[in-house]
């Protein structure tokens, strides 16, 4: 058989081979591209499914981010609200004030030596507590110079240094007059006698005390109670006046008219702030104190409180008027509106005094118990103050000084003072407490030359004031709060026959103070 026949019926194999086999490739290229196209499906679920969770994933931490922010902004507003409650509360219930004096000059003593002096005189923080509506508190805060004679350190004393902040005043005031005829009052305190409060400012309106303050005024831990009768009557809230203000005259304008001169252009005055009038006080006032003195007879301890020893009592009138006129009718009249303060007090120790007790601490224990009284009368008329005051013993003190000398002594003091406010008007509710004023003041003591007292071997007078003391000042108050003044003083010292030098001294004092 040749090649042609026999290919014939080999391709005709092929063929047939070929027939059989295509339907089985055909099966398998369908079932390769059905996988194909489920695999892609597969992804684009899982890409599908993938952005699905991650936009929930987004959603979860936006969620928990705003959570966290809510979360702080509540905390801040609690701590915001807690703050601001807190705070609110706070100048509800205190008001804080004080009083800064810085003094400069020159003074000379007895002995003839004379000296410049600068000093921070005063240095207070005033706290007025409202406990609640029938209970108050009042706390002042002093700096106490350590070289004060009064109040020396160890160190301070000695070497110049030593500064302290004490407690002046702190008590507490149960009863409000206003409302109901009884109080009680407790702490340490100034106690009424004589017209002294422990206010540098309101007090006096010289820089130098009168002879009367500065002997006789009284800080003791005392408890008492009140009455002031008989309690206004209730009337409806008096609405707020605004008052004209009391310009000064002469320091201020010409401050500012030297600023102006060099182009300085001040700001326009704010208006004045509307002020509700203060209530007039009950026309009669008593008390009775026991407070907690130094004094002692013979060989009493000292320690230990006893009420019967250490008595104080006041009783007192206060009124004011307008001569039946309301205050814009009464610029052109001089002294209405008017008002008058008089005041009678007993005290059962006059050698606890501030100054008494200091200077005569070595004697106390043969001083004993030595009573004394006082009387002022205080009154304004129209732009012009006056003060009298007398303060003194009603027994006499004897003991033997350190030198053997028998001593007897009725210590005592007395004063007058004047004062005059310029480009006055009828508000005004304190002479000397805005603008300018003129302030003149005379007083004199009694027994008060001193006694020597021996100290490591070397006497020295003690316990002396100056025999008079006659005091002429100007002052004003610059801008608000803030008040220059000067001052001469001519003090005359007791005559050598009654234990003095028989000399006299002057000084030249000025006085910047800022109070709040």
């Amino acid at each position: 058989m040749n090649i042609r026949q026999t290919a014939v019926p080999v391709a005709v194999v092929v063929l047939l081979c070929l027939a059989l086999c295509f339907p089985s490739w055909a099966a398998a290229a369908s079932a390769g591209e059905a996988s194909f196209i489920l695999t892609e499906q597969s992804l684009d679920n899982l890409r599908k499914e993938v952005l699905s969770r991650e936009k929930e994933l987004e959603q979860r931490v936006k969620e928990l981010e705003d959570a966290q922010t809510a979360r702080e902004d509540a905390t801040r507003s609690i701590i915001r609200d807690a703050i601001s409650t807190l705070g609110s509360k706070i100048n509800e219930s205190v008001s804080l004030g004080g009083t800064l004096d810085v003094t400069g000059g020159w003074t000379e003593d007895f002995s003839g030596r004379s000296e410049g002096v600068l000093a921070l005189s005063t240095a207070q923080l005033d706290f007025e507590i409202e406990v609640n509506n029938w209970t108050k508190g009042s706390l002042i805060l002093e700096l106490i110079d350590g070289t004060n004679v009064t109040f020396p350190t160890t160190a301070g004393f000695q070497q110049g240094g030593g500064d302290r902040i004490s407690i002046d005043t702190a008590n507490i005031t149960i009863g409000d007059p206003q409302i109901f005829p009884l109080f009680m009052t407790a702490g340490r305190i100034i106690l009424p006698f004589g017209i002294s409060t422990g206010d540098p400012v309101a007090d006096v309106l010289t820089i130098e005390d009168p002879l009367t303050v500065e002997g006789f005024e009284m800080r003791q831990t005392a408890v008492g109670i009140g009455l002031g009768f008989p309690t206004p009557a209730l009337t409806p809230a008096t609405p707020p006046v605004t008052q004209p203000p009391v310009r000064p005259l002469v320091i201020n304008p010409l401050i500012s008219s030297l600023g102006r001169a060099l182009g300085y252009k001040p700001p326009p005055p704010s208006p004045p702030t509307p002020v509700v009038p203060k209530p007039a006080p009950p026309l009669f006032n008593v008390g009775v104190y026991s407070f907690n003195g130094d004094t002692f007879k013979g060989d009493e301890k000292r320690g230990g409180f006893r009420p019967e020893n250490h008595i104080d009592a006041t009783a007192g009138f206060h009124t004011r008027g307008n001569c039946g006129r309301p205050y814009d009718q009464l610029r052109g009249t001089d002294f209405c509106p008017w008002s008058v303060d008089v005041d009678v007090d007993y005290n059962s120790s006059i050698f606890d005094s501030r100054f008494l007790g200091f200077e005569y601490n070595n004697f106390l224990g043969q001083i004993g118990f030595v009573d004394g009284m006082a009387a002022s009368i205080k009154a304004t008329l129209g732009p012009v103050s006056f003060v009298g005051e007398w303060n003194g013993a009603i027994s006499r003190a004897k003991f033997m000084d350190d030198l053997g000398k028998s001593v007897s002594i009725k210590p005592s003091a007395w004063q007058i003072a004047l004062g005059y406010q310029f480009d006055w008007n009828p508000w005004v509710e304190a002479i000397g407490a805005q603008g300018n004023y003129l302030a003149i003041g005379y007083s004199e003591s009694r027994d008060l030359a001193g006694v020597t007292r021996v100290t490591d071997g070397q006497p020295s007078r003690v316990g002396f004031l100056p025999r008079r003391r006659v005091v002429v000042g100007v002052g004003e108050w610059v801008l608000d709060n803030l008040r220059f003044a000067i001052e001469y003083s001519h003090n005359w010292d007791y005559a050598t026959h009654e234990g003095g030098t028989g000399n006299s001294a002057d000084g030249v004092l000025s006085q910047l103070t800022a109070v709040w």
